[in-house]
């Protein structure tokens, strides 16, 4: 596979991921406050948890391609953000998802006991100490990255913003409300990675360019 169709391939993966978090962040179930106590866990959220997921998974596919072509523009402060931001995805949200998805249910029906009060579904310490360090990191793998993005002028600005603010935003405490938490959590970071996927596409010379010039 050459440069340019990974690079491709990478874009439409991190704008797909961007519309698949969103959704899954509107259908995550609110209950008392919280998304992981007892009450939401044994709700109906499979489709919302699956889209979630596989937004997810779509991320941590297209991320690195679509920030790879830009890297030599935001330096070491993009790598560090990079490195944090998907590192947080993989320990942070890949786990929890998984969970939520598979054995969440069963666990609040017939062990709820098992349950965190932390709001982080299982209450094992060390989980929800993982859970929580990992979510920090992320979000402030975020933070970093979107500033990298505005510092280092590879992409229009609205990009860079949006990873800011998207990071600030997950860190006022706003009362879990459905629907608008999903958006308080996903929707400026789904906007920044499909402007990211986006320009990735974008960049990629047509096929008339690649193509040998005639003899």
């Amino acid at each position: 596979m050459d440069t340019y169709t990974l690079r491709r391939l990478s874009g439409l993966a991190a704008v797909a991921a961007g519309p698949l978090c969103i959704i899954g962040g509107l259908l995550h179930p609110i209950e008392d406050g919280q998304g992981h106590n007892v009450d939401a866990l044994v709700g109906p959220h499979a489709f919302g948890s699956s889209a979630l997921l596989l937004g997810t998974v779509l991320l941590l596919l297209g991320l690195p391609g679509a920030y790879g072509w830009i890297a030599p523009r935001l330096g070491a402060l993009g790598l560090v953000g990079f490195v944090l931001y998907f590192v947080g995805n993989v320990l942070s949200a890949i786990p929890h998802l998984v969970i939520m998805g598979f054995a969440a249910s069963d666990m609040a029906h017939h062990h709820p006991d098992m349950i965190s009060e932390k709001d982080v579904i299982i209450g094992a310490p060390a989980f929800e100490a993982e859970q929580i360090a990992s979510g920090l990191g992320l979000v402030a793998g975020l933070l970093v990255f979107g500033i990298a993005l505005l510092r280092g002028r590879a992409v229009p600005r609205w990009i860079g913003w949006t990873g800011v603010a998207g990071a600030v935003l997950q860190l006022v405490p706003l009362p879990a409300t459905p629907m608008l938490t999903g958006l308080q959590i996903e929707l400026l970071r789904g906007a920044m990675l499909i402007g990211l996927g986006l320009l990735a596409i974008r960049s990629v010379p047509s096929q008339t360019a690649l193509a040998p010039a005639a003899v």
